[in-house]
């Protein structure tokens, strides 16, 4: 880029010094010449006002006389009425500029300069010319390159930063130039880089979430099935294989909420779902791992609490809850749904001492867990309850109580 600037701005310089600077030498070789000659009129004018006066009192014209008027290098010649010539200075050789002025008493007196005095002037205007002129594509050629390191540093500097996106540095900022057009440019790839680091820790979230949701259910299946296969009751198989082909279905359903996480389709795409109903399924789900550990689980729910939420979203975060209550917590585990005005209120407790004030909002955060867990649970809750337009948050004291609130659909 700098080299092409560089040459065209070059090329418009010596154009222009073209297009100006022939018609103008050629001006100035007419003009030299127009002043030569008129300055060889005034040497003989001169030289007949002189002879006048001395033809007049009958004194002799002498070439010493003449002398005295021109210059060294040119010839004057006088020629007087009876044919008679009188010249002053060297024969010149060659082309020779002339010129003529009468005088009185049928005098005549023509005034001669070698060619060459003419030409050396002219030469001389003409070198100046070229001189200017090459100044001048110089400086044009100078300003070009400042120009083009002033264009071409931007871009390299952008090119470069490209680099560093296609590798995967979405922290790269283009920067602020002084240039609007690169600076437009450097604008774009900075929101590029913003919208791009954006997607991919989208779909980072989004792995992190689907490892973690499909674990719950897949353990739930498989308790289940190892339930199933150890009890020698038909009856009581069949009951525990139908229970595993619901844990299938439900995890089925959890893939499909995902994806739409995913894809933020689930916002707007909301439902009326009963809160009440949704807390007795999940929590019946739950009491076979709680009663392997030999906790209660108990549900207490108003009746026909509706909320509006995301198809999933009540149950995902209920279960998120529940599995957090049977790993982390203690003793029985009670989940209730009340209708408080506007709101329903969905919390999960348990025997434990509750959670110390400066870490109720730091267990929500990514990677916050100190149980060696992947502490992505409950921020993946929050986040789906938030996407509701609901929220979920750790209630004050003991025992450990987790509060899950949803906008209620009222009549």
């Amino acid at each position: 880029m700098r080299r092409r600037l560089i040459l065209s701005t070059a090329l418009i310089a010596l154009t222009a010094v073209v297009v100006l600077g022939v018609p103008l030498a050629l001006v100035e070789a007419a003009r030299l010449r127009q002043d030569s000659t008129g300055r060889l009129e005034r040497e003989a004018d001169a030289v007949a006002s002189a002879i006048d006066d001395r033809v007049e009192r009958r004194q002799p014209v002498t070439p010493a006389r003449l002398r005295r008027t021109i210059p060294a290098s040119h010839r004057i010649t006088v020629e007087t009425s009876g044919d008679r010539r009188v010249v002053s200075g060297p024969p010149i050789g060659g082309e020779v500029l002339r010129a003529r002025a009468g005088a009185g008493l049928g005098l005549s007196v023509v005034a001669e300069a070698p060619i060459g005095e003419l030409e050396a002037r002219v030469h001389r205007a003409w070198l100046l010319i070229a001189a200017l002129s090459l100044a001048g594509v110089l400086t044009a050629v100078a300003l070009a390159a400042l120009q083009a390191r002033r264009l071409a540093r931007p871009l390299e500097a952008i090119a470069r930063r490209s680099e560093q996106l296609g590798d995967g540095d979405f922290s790269m900022r283009a920067g602020h130039y002084g240039v609007p057009e690169i600076d437009a440019i450097a604008q774009g790839l900075d929101s590029s880089a913003g919208r791009i680091a954006e997607l991919v820790a989208r779909e980072r979230e989004f792995s992190a979430n689907v490892s973690h949701q499909l674990r719950t259910p897949l353990t739930a299946l498989r308790l289940r099935v190892e339930q199933a296969g150890d009890d020698d009751d038909p009856q009581a198989r069949a009951r525990e294989i139908e229970a595993a082909l619901r844990e299938t279905d439900r995890l089925e359903a959890t893939i499909a909420d995902l994806l739409a996480l995913a894809r933020e389709a689930s916002a707007g795409a909301t439902a009326t779902v009963n809160a009440g109903s949704v807390a007795h399924d999940h929590a019946e789900r739950w009491r076979p791992a709680f009663a392997d550990a030999r906790r209660e689980l108990e549900v207490a729910a108003d009746k026909n609490v509706l909320v509006r939420a995301s198809r999933g979203t009540a149950g995902q975060v209920l279960d998120v809850l529940l599995e957090n209550a049977l790993r982390h917590g203690r003793g029985p585990v009670r989940v209730t749904v009340v209708a408080d005005g506007r709101v329903a209120r969905i919390t999960v407790a348990d025997g434990g001492d509750g959670i110390a004030a400066e870490d109720r909002d730091r267990v929500f955060e990514r990677g916050a867990s100190q149980s060696g867990g992947a502490g992505i649970g409950l921020h993946l809750a929050r986040a789906l309850a938030q996407a509701d337009n609901g929220g979920l948050r750790a209630l004050d004291g003991a025992p450990t109580r987790f509060e899950l609130r949803l906008p209620r659909v009222t009549e």
